[in-house]
């Protein structure tokens, strides 16, 4: 496997091989910018997969499915420019990148809201939900440490959206 200690960091889970009912683990390499999928089954790691390396200038924003219903697809935002990018991960393999748009540096990651009952983003309005979903907690680099998801059932046109970026 891949690892080896004090490089990998948590970048998520998800179902990133496929199959139903499991959950995998997302970890990245913070010298190479390397990416790993661990799958897991009935509590144990059955699987490892290398699918690429993106760069260090890319920090994790989350895992949300931008691409179709129930995707685990990967989301990294450039701390530079703002500008995010969406990686979709089927059968541990990426399978396309495109980026989704940018927001100032002064704005940081809140989460992600999807539709309910389908849960899905993958329609034209992909980047102003994200913008929508995004909030000001602060100044700091521009992404959050975690990602807090709207729970299904909420309606998002209830909750407060953007309106000015907080500083710190």
């Amino acid at each position: 496997m891949y690892y080896q200690s004090g490089q990998l960091q948590f970048s998520g889970v998800g179902n990133f091989s496929g199959v139903p009912g499991e959950t995998d683990l997302l970890l990245r390499n913070v010298n190479t910018g390397g990416l790993e999928v661990y799958d897991i089954n009935n509590s144990q790691l059955t699987n490892a997969a290398f699918i690429g390396t993106v760069g260090l200038d890319w920090q994790f924003a989350g895992i949300a499915p931008i691409h179709a219903p129930g995707a685990s697809d990967l989301v990294l935002r450039n701390v530079n420019t703002g500008q995010f990018e969406v990686y979709d991960i089927v059968n541990n393999q990426l399978t396309n990148a495109a980026p989704l748009g940018a927001v100032g540096l002064d704005w940081q990651l809140g989460g992600f809201a999807v539709d309910p009952p389908t849960g899905s983003m993958g329609d034209s309005s992909e980047a102003a939900r994200l913008a929508q979903a995004m909030a000001g907690f602060g100044g700091g680099s521009g992404a959050a440490e975690g990602v807090n998801t709207v729970a299904p059932g909420t309606d998002a046109s209830q909750q407060a959206l953007l309106t000015t970026p907080q500083h710190a």
